[in-house]
């Protein structure tokens, strides 16, 4: 999709999704002392996961080292800082007023004082894990304060609580000290909650199912309903494959992982393997996103080309530029899993003259947050609802 980047002389802000001689949307810069090895395994890894996106290097979006003399003020941006012994951070003060996040990378929690600069030292540090050869966790964090990637990083553990109770309880434990939100059933549903509703709600919400698939996980109707609404919702699955299981059903949205004995102490799983699976989950989740991303911009370019209109570009924070048959435009955000008030503020905040709307996929959300959107929707009369499965009727509603 070309990128639409003029600006109309109303007032627009240069927070504005679509910017007047914008040529990129995204800036990723390298600082610090990266190794030729760190800068290589970012690259790939970051270029990979712009690719889920649609997003191409030097059209949609930089990667330097430092600020180069094509670096924009008015571009989301985010820098990567690589900590290293007497490192110093010559961009500081530019970083700072322009209000860039700076994601400051250490060997050691205990080195932190040692291999970043003063300026960074009350940032919280993600601590390089040996293990993370593509520098996964590192993108992530990128992304996420890019907008690519949600902040909240929620996962849904599936399983049979008489084959697997185990290591589910101890990936939930593993994964939130990873700073993941796991739902857990025996966890994560408040007393007197609906217990039922509640599940469904969350698994809308996740960005990954971690699926334990054990020999008996689609005799449970609970599990095999996880599963399947996970499909409809596509939501992309990380199947552990219990040893000497094969695997009954195949899923075109699932990565598999083959479990061996060699991975498992007792009843739980190895650190080593407890690790190599966290990381896994890293490029699953960024792949998840862009794909239920891309599911729904599929539908609102189908729904508007049905109309007679046109999808004109893609703009920050994922949002996308509309054009009805009129000429009228419409920006919308597309929403991953749930919609917040956060996200209608955000819609709100980068916004410009023109008419938004946030996009979400309303399948399985609880009836008490549906009721919480039509409330906030009366509210705020300046945001749109549209419901991705409805879009064509909804999009031609606000036609007429």
């Amino acid at each position: 999709m070309d990128v639409d980047r003029q600006q109309a002389s109303d007032g627009r802000s240069r927070n504005s999704v679509f910017i007047e001689g914008l040529t990129v949307l995204y800036q990723c810069l390298l600082l610090g002392a990266p190794t030729g090895q760190q800068k290589e395994s970012f690259s790939r890894t970051f270029s990979e996961c712009l690719s889920h996106f649609g997003l191409k290097l030097g059209h949609d979006y930089t990667l330097d080292e430092g600020i180069q003399s094509h670096f924009s003020e008015v571009t989301a941006t985010v820098a990567v800082f690589f900590g290293a012994d007497g490192v110093e951070n010559p961009d500081a003060a530019a970083l700072s007023r322009l209000g860039v996040p700076v994601v400051p990378l250490v060997s050691a929690a205990t080195r932190v004082e040692l291999e970043l600069p003063q300026s960074l030292r009350s940032i919280n540090a993600l601590i390089l894990d040996p293990a993370d050869t593509n520098l996964r966790q590192a993108v992530s964090a990128a992304l996420q304060c890019l907008g690519l990637l949600p902040t909240q990083r929620r996962v849904f553990v599936s399983y049979r609580r008489d084959e697997s109770a185990d290591v589910a309880l101890q990936l939930y434990e593993a994964l939130s000290a990873r700073q993941f939100d796991v739902f857990l059933d025996t966890h994560s549903v408040a007393v007197a909650a609906e217990f039922q509703a509640t599940l469904w709600h969350r698994l809308c919400d996740s960005d990954v199912l971690i699926m334990l698939d054990t020999p008996k996980y689609f005799e449970s109707r609970w599990t095999s309903a996880e599963w399947g609404r996970a499909v409809a919702k596509h939501i992309s699955m990380l199947q552990l494959i219990w040893p000497g299981h094969t695997p009954s059903r195949h899923s075109r949205l699932a990565t598999s992982r083959q479990l061996n004995v060699d991975d498992f102490s007792g009843l739980r799983l190895h650190g080593a393997a407890v690790n190599s699976i966290a990381l896994e989950l890293e490029y699953v989740r960024s792949r998840s996103v862009a794909l239920r991303h891309s599911n729904m911009v599929g539908t609102l370019r189908t729904a508007i080309e049905d109309l007679g209109g046109v999808v004109e570009g893609v703009g920050l924070k994922r949002s996308v530029l509309l054009k009805f048959p009129s000429g009228s435009p419409l920006i919308v955000y597309p929403v991953v899993g749930v919609p917040t008030s956060m996200d209608v503020h955000e819609c709100i905040d980068l916004s410009d003259t023109r008419a938004v709307a946030v996009v979400y996929d309303h399948v399985g959300i609880s009836d008490d947050w549906v009721r919480h959107m039509n409330w906030l929707a009366q509210k705020v009369g300046a945001v749109r609802w549209i419901k991705s499965r409805e879009a064509d009727w909804q999009l031609a509603d606000m036609e007429l």
